[in-house]
């Protein structure tokens, strides 16, 4: 024979823990950390290729970018916003040749995913030199990527960067 509770007013709470630990612990919280972690992965492999970028070696960043029509890169050199993989990648080439010795910093403010998009803002502190040139460069930008998931894993589909770090007041 059962005892009975001595305060059954207890039960429910017991009840909702129980229910809260045990969502915390469910697949779908254990996969949306694996889905976290291979987005964190993912952006280390990012940093590594910029910094491989700002030193004239340009492959490493264009493999990681999407090949379809519809990605985007508005850099940091100014001038149009390049859209398609042929312009994006024609303009990848032309940036690696803007720089060596290159070194960074990068101050990452946010980064997040939902289902298959991510994204960052994030703002770069460069040091290189201009191939050919003995003095050392520094750019300071202000960066917004957008990532998907596609088949081959975590691509970049949109980058932005500009160098308008002080706040102006419009005039």
């Amino acid at each position: 024979m059962k005892k009975p509770l001595k305060n059954p007013n207890l039960t429910l709470p017991f009840i909702f823990i129980a229910l809260i630990v045990f969502a915390q612990s469910s697949p779908a919280q254990k996969t949306s950390d694996k889905h976290q972690a291979g987005f964190q992965t993912f952006l280390t492999k990012v940093d590594a290729a910029q910094l491989e970028l700002q030193n004239g070696k340009v492959e490493p960043f264009k493999s990681i970018w999407s090949q379809g029509d519809d990605v985007t890169l508005s850099g940091g050199f100014g001038g149009t916003i390049e859209k398609g993989w042929k312009n994006v990648g024609e303009r990848l080439d032309w940036v690696g040749k803007q720089f060596s010795n290159g070194t960074d910093t990068i101050e990452r403010l946010v980064a997040n995913t939902s289902g298959d998009l991510g994204y960052v803002v994030q703002l770069e502190h460069i040091r290189f030199k201009v191939p050919g040139q003995q003095t050392e460069t520094t750019r300071d930008y202000r960066v917004t990527m957008i990532f998907r998931r596609e088949s081959a894993g975590w691509r970049i589909v949109h980058r932005q960067a500009d160098s308008q770090m002080a706040k102006q007041a419009p005039k």
